[in-house]
Protein backbone atom coordinates (compact mmCIF):
# COMPACT_ATOMS: atom_id res chain seq x y z
CA UNK A 1 0.00 0.00 0.00
CA UNK A 2 1.09 3.62 -0.96
CA UNK A 3 1.38 6.01 1.98
CA UNK A 4 0.24 9.77 2.01
CA UNK A 5 2.15 12.66 2.69
CA UNK A 6 0.30 15.44 4.48
CA UNK A 7 1.22 18.69 5.02
CA UNK A 8 -0.27 20.08 8.86
CA UNK A 9 -1.80 23.20 8.66
CA UNK A 10 -0.52 26.16 10.90
CA UNK A 11 -1.76 27.01 14.01
CA UNK A 12 -2.66 30.37 13.74
CA UNK A 13 -3.44 31.55 9.90
CA UNK A 14 -0.90 34.60 9.00
CA UNK A 15 -3.05 37.84 8.26
CA UNK A 16 -2.50 39.21 5.21
CA UNK A 17 0.01 42.10 5.46
CA UNK A 18 -1.57 43.69 1.94
CA UNK A 19 -5.60 44.34 1.80
CA UNK A 20 -6.71 43.09 -1.53
CA UNK A 21 -9.09 45.78 -2.28
CA UNK A 22 -5.86 48.41 -1.87
CA UNK A 23 -4.45 46.18 -4.51
CA UNK A 24 -7.19 45.92 -6.52
CA UNK A 25 -7.11 49.87 -6.22
CA UNK A 26 -4.33 50.41 -7.52
CA UNK A 27 -3.92 48.54 -10.43
CA UNK A 28 -7.48 49.91 -11.45
CA UNK A 29 -5.86 53.24 -11.27
CA UNK A 30 -2.67 52.55 -12.97
CA UNK A 31 -5.02 51.22 -15.87
CA UNK A 32 -5.13 52.41 -19.48
CA UNK A 33 -8.75 51.87 -19.11
CA UNK A 34 -9.11 54.42 -16.04
CA UNK A 35 -5.97 56.48 -18.02
CA UNK A 36 -8.75 56.34 -21.15
CA UNK A 37 -11.58 57.32 -18.74
CA UNK A 38 -10.05 60.37 -17.35
CA UNK A 39 -8.82 61.43 -20.63
CA UNK A 40 -12.16 61.27 -22.45
CA UNK A 41 -13.78 63.24 -19.09
CA UNK A 42 -10.68 66.08 -18.89
CA UNK A 43 -11.43 66.82 -22.88
CA UNK A 44 -15.32 67.30 -22.18
CA UNK A 45 -14.14 69.43 -18.92
CA UNK A 46 -11.78 71.46 -21.02
CA UNK A 47 -14.00 71.74 -24.03
CA UNK A 48 -16.67 73.10 -21.50
CA UNK A 49 -14.32 75.78 -20.40
CA UNK A 50 -13.82 76.84 -23.80
CA UNK A 51 -17.65 77.14 -25.07
CA UNK A 52 -18.27 79.38 -21.86
CA UNK A 53 -14.87 81.16 -21.80
CA UNK A 54 -13.46 80.14 -18.19
CA UNK A 55 -9.96 79.83 -17.84
CA UNK A 56 -9.95 77.69 -14.60
CA UNK A 57 -12.25 75.23 -15.75
CA UNK A 58 -9.86 74.72 -18.28
CA UNK A 59 -6.95 74.28 -16.10
CA UNK A 60 -9.18 71.93 -14.27
CA UNK A 61 -9.55 69.92 -17.35
CA UNK A 62 -5.55 69.66 -17.34
CA UNK A 63 -5.34 68.74 -14.22
CA UNK A 64 -7.85 66.15 -14.36
CA UNK A 65 -5.69 64.77 -17.40
CA UNK A 66 -2.62 65.02 -15.26
CA UNK A 67 -4.50 62.85 -12.22
CA UNK A 68 -4.98 60.23 -14.94
CA UNK A 69 -1.81 60.01 -16.84
CA UNK A 70 0.74 60.41 -13.99
CA UNK A 71 -0.26 56.80 -12.88
CA UNK A 72 -0.54 55.09 -16.04
CA UNK A 73 2.75 56.57 -17.33
CA UNK A 74 4.59 55.74 -14.25
CA UNK A 75 3.37 52.34 -14.24
CA UNK A 76 4.37 51.26 -18.61
CA UNK A 77 8.01 53.17 -17.23
CA UNK A 78 8.53 51.10 -14.65
CA UNK A 79 7.28 47.72 -16.42
CA UNK A 80 9.61 48.93 -19.74
CA UNK A 81 12.78 49.22 -17.45
CA UNK A 82 12.10 45.48 -15.55
CA UNK A 83 11.23 44.47 -19.10
CA UNK A 84 13.34 45.95 -21.41
CA UNK A 85 12.96 43.93 -24.36
CA UNK A 86 9.24 45.20 -24.80
CA UNK A 87 10.52 48.25 -26.34
CA UNK A 88 12.20 46.76 -29.34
Amino acid sequence: MKTALTIQAQAKPRKLSVKKLLIRLIIFLTSSKFFIFVGQLACIICWWGNMIGDHYMVGRGGIAFLAGFTPWAWRETRRSMRHPERNK
